[in-house]
């Protein structure tokens, strides 16, 4: 029976001749076929691991084993990698379904009210704090220390000299509260 006489879909496997040869062999040393093995790997330094789906694998009485089957190389480094991506973006669909709920249940006139309240609130905050911005009161402070302060905080200078008057000119503490 050639190759092209098999019907297509069956579950035929075609051996090369020096695997035929092989197996003859085994058969004559006395080695015994073992049932149910799906999987056998073999590791090599470095997570480098050769797998064999599907083996024949063959037992001696005195323990060694003859393995038969197409070796492939699986690299484990590649399948953590897959998996943790897989893991990631499962949490990522999780977590947008979860917002994508949330912001359906804030559809109601009352919500929306308070998201525009919160809004402007903000505004005037921003507001403020551009009033702080202009002139300001340095008497009695070290301008060198107001100075190091908009340095190390990267504040406006306005509230440099707020955070320096609260803390009776310390230096340290001023800049703890504006960080």
């Amino acid at each position: 029976m050639s190759i092209e006489e098999i019907p297509q879909g069956a579950d035929v496997n075609v051996l090369p001749k020096n695997e035929k040869k092989a197996r003859e062999l085994i058969k004559k040393l006395g080695l015994k076929q073992i049932k149910g093995i799906t999987r056998v790997t073999f590791k090599q330094r470095g997570n480098l691991i050769y797998a064999i789906d599907s083996p024949d694998v063959y037992r001696s009485n005195a323990g060694t084993y003859v393995v038969f089957g197409e070796a492939k190389v699986d690299d484990m480094n590649k399948r953590i990698a897959e998996a943790q991506a897989a893991q990631a973006s499962q949490e990522a669909l999780a977590k947008s379904a979860a917002n994508a709920a949330a912001q359906d249940d804030d559809k109601s006139p009352e919500a929306i009210t308070a998201d525009l309240q919160k809004a402007s609130l903000l505004d005037k905050s921003e507001e403020a704090e551009e009033e702080d911005d202009g002139e300001v009161d340095e008497s009695g402070l070290d301008p060198k220390d107001i100075d190091i302060i908009v340095e190390q905080t990267q504040v406006p200078r306005a509230k440099a000299v707020k955070a320096l008057r609260a803390h009776k000119g310390d230096m340290v503490n001023a800049i703890m509260d504006l960080s």
